[in-house]
């Protein structure tokens, strides 16, 4: 590529990046997008309710992370969607004088991008231990509550950069919403979100269904006459969640400066990339409902190894009383 084509690129990308233009306005979708977020908040409300009155969380340890992530998701859909949805609809920044608000929108949408992200991996290591027949302990190690307080805490530090840095985010018009830009600290951010907060989670996620279905297909028949065969649809659908994200990464990696005003395409890649936080509540609920038998002898073979071992010392104790007693 000849200098002046990487020049021309170069201008074209500092223009978008930094014009503030009424003709980015994309009313028409403003509506439809609004519905699905405003769907997809209240589907989690009412798994969240669910959860709470039925109180799920003494019999099922994957309901206290579901319960988290329905939290979690009502934070992307009910604060950062509205926010995306009026830049769509004035086509203009909200806050075109002050940085430090785009990037604390940038700060919060990485963080609960990373926090979906790792209790999707959470639940999914709660599945692969139900199917597998594993204690929880012997996986994770940690009570539900204090992983759930880790997340946002690892979240918190690798998102830091978008606050303390002011060359990371930028306001781009063509998404929609504050990102990170096209500067080599931005990149270096990106890397680093890539790998932590998505790569690793992400990955580790599709480990623990892939060996759920080699355990489903393993043993066909005797799931199947446990009601428990049809949930391998289950894990395609979760299989399939991260694949909402991949336009949204690909199209910021490759430059928005490629799309005009006019083009909904990075519009719909935007929200994709919120999209997870909107179906995770239909494809958890119906967990609940399938895995439920599983999940519930998984939490009372932890609560009865518990017991059992608290009774057994305290047998082991009895008997030493005993002994000093008749040697007395």
């Amino acid at each position: 590529m000849s200098s002046s084509k990487i020049n021309y690129n170069n201008n074209n990308t500092n223009s978008i990046l930094n014009n503030n233009n009424k003709n980015y306005a994309y009313q028409s979708l403003v509506f439809p997008l609004g519905a699905i977020a405003a769907f997809g908040f209240l589907a989690n409300l009412m798994l969240l309710s669910y959860i709470c009155c039925r109180r799920l969380y003494r019999n099922f340890v994957s309901s206290h992370f579901i319960a988290h992530l329905c939290v979690t998701n009502m934070i992307g859909l009910g604060v950062l969607v509205p926010l995306f949805l009026a830049n769509l609809w004035s086509g203009t920044h909200l806050w075109p004088n002050n940085n430090m608000a785009c990037r604390i929108q940038t700060f919060l949408m990485c963080s609960e991008w990373t926090v979906v992200h790792f209790m999707t991996l959470c639940i999914a290591g709660v599945h692969l231990l139900t199917f597998a027949r594993i204690h929880y302990a012997q996986l994770f190690g940690l009570p539900p509550a204090y992983l759930c307080v880790l997340a946002w805490i690892v979240a918190f530090t690798i998102a830091l950069p978008c606050i303390t840095n002011s060359h990371i985010v930028v306001h781009d018009p063509v998404l929609r919403h504050c990102v990170w830009g096209s500067t080599d600290y931005s990149y270096k951010f990106l890397t680093y979100l890539l790998i932590l907060c998505v790569g690793l989670p992400v990955g580790l996620s599709y480990y623990s269904y892939i060996k759920v279905l080699k355990i489903l297909y393993h043993s066909p028949i005797v799931f199947q006459s446990i009601g428990l065969y049809k949930s391998r649809f289950l894990v395609y659908a979760f299989l399939a969640g991260p694949l909402f994200q991949v336009p949204f990464y690909v199209i910021t990696m490759s430059g928005t400066w490629r799309f005009g005003p006019d083009s909904a395409i990075p519009v719909l890649a935007m929200f994709l990339g919120y999209a997870p936080s909107a179906i995770s509540p239909l494809l958890y609920g119906l967990s609940l409902a399938q895995m439920k038998e599983e999940d519930m002898a998984l939490t009372a073979r932890a609560h009865k190894s518990v017991m059992g071992a608290q009774a057994q010392q305290h047998h082991h104790h009895q008997n030493q009383h005993i002994g000093l007693t008749q040697n007395l």
